[in-house]
């Protein structure tokens, strides 16, 4: 029998969890490339390397890859036990931030949050989506954490995800504004620790109970 006759070996069997990632990755890219709108189910599954029969029995619909796309980016946003633990407010703080800006001050958020802008005129059920994967998952880390101290007394205030929300937009939303925009290139690490560091100072000596602004 020669090379040519030779009957090559058969391909190992993909998981379910290898079949789930490698079409939510091909996914990524056709919706990032393309837009929402544009992207085709048959593109998704050219570039997976699979039929369009196997996607459509991982995935029923283009609105259902979407939202596996947003739950994967969503997904490093789970934060460490021991840090919500940490007992020094300020540190905790501090580390909770700086965990959430280093995942949503990347370029894959930025290309993220760009096609969600642009295609939400055309699909507003994207912003749905995207709330239910990202945001609508009950309290934050910074939210718990701050209603935590205020329950002790250690901070003013009656609405922790009023302050959350405050303490993250003092780092995040600005920078990625600044960022989608085009006005500025994503920040790298230090700049980002610099920015969560002075805020979260900031945040504490107006937030904490007894401060300058307290009774």
């Amino acid at each position: 029998m020669t090379a040519a006759e030779k009957v090559a070996p058969p391909r190992a069997p993909v998981s379910d969890g290898d079949r789930h990632r490698l079409l939510r990755d091909a996914a990524e890219a056709v919706f990032l490339r393309d837009g929402y709108a544009a992207a085709t189910m048959d593109e998704v599954a050219r570039r997976a390397g699979m039929s369009k029969r196997t996607l459509y029995q991982v995935f029923p619909s283009k609105a259902a890859l979407f939202v596996a796309v947003l739950e994967d980016y969503a997904a490093p946003m789970h934060i460490d036990v021991a840090i919500e633990a940490e007992p020094d407010v300020g540190k905790a703080l501090t580390a909770l931030l700086l965990a959430v800006a280093r995942q949503l001050l990347t370029p894959r958020a930025n290309g993220i949050f760009r096609l969600i802008l642009a295609e939400m005129p055309r699909s507003p059920d994207l912003a749905g989506a995207f709330h239910r994967a990202k945001l609508g998952r009950g309290a934050s880390s910074l939210e718990r954490r701050i209603e935590a101290e205020m329950t002790k007394g250690r901070l003013r205030g009656t609405d922790p995800k009023v302050a959350a929300d405050m303490l993250f937009s003092m780092v995040v939303t600005s920078l990625a504004i600044e960022v989608m925009l085009g006005l500025r290139d994503t920040p790298d690490d230090a700049e980002i620790t610099g920015r969560v560091r002075e805020a979260v100072e900031i945040f504490l000596r107006g937030a904490a109970a007894g401060g300058p602004s307290g009774g």
